[in-house]
């Protein structure tokens, strides 16, 4: 009986562990950070990025709090982000991405073993965002 308890702890344990992993190649996390955004969800997109994501982000962020404050908020429908294709050399990423018609670029950076958005406060965006 004691082994059989062990072996469900194990089980339920590396279920529990597999479901709260987090994404982990160039393109995981480009379209979970994406997806995030689109939503409006800046606090999620944050835990993918690196710092200077943070602070790209927060500044949007501060911009759509000032639109709902002054009811300038515009009622928009998330775009659906698809064919997420990223292009690895060594620790810096490129990937491409379609937000419905639109192609978009985005950057990562591999920082302690994790796959990081790069967004630089010059040019947080290219044209299709």
């Amino acid at each position: 009986m004691k082994t059989l308890k062990f072996i469900c702890t194990i089980v339920v344990a590396a279920l529990f562990f597999s479901a709260c992993e987090r994404a982990d190649t160039p393109e995981q996390v480009a379209e979970v950070f994406l997806n995030h955004l689109e939503e409006g969800e800046y606090d999620k997109a944050i835990e993918y990025g690196t710092e200077s994501t943070h602070e790209v982000l927060e500044t949007l962020k501060a911009f759509g709090d000032m639109d709902d404050q002054f009811g300038e908020a515009e009622d928009f429908e998330p775009r659906k982000i698809s064919d997420v294709k990223c292009d690895v050399d060594g620790n810096i990423a490129r990937c491409t991405y379609m937000a419905e018609d639109e192609e978009g670029e985005l950057d990562l950076i591999k920082e302690d073993g994790k796959w990081l958005v790069n967004m630089q406060k010059e040019a947080p965006f290219d044209e299709s965002f």
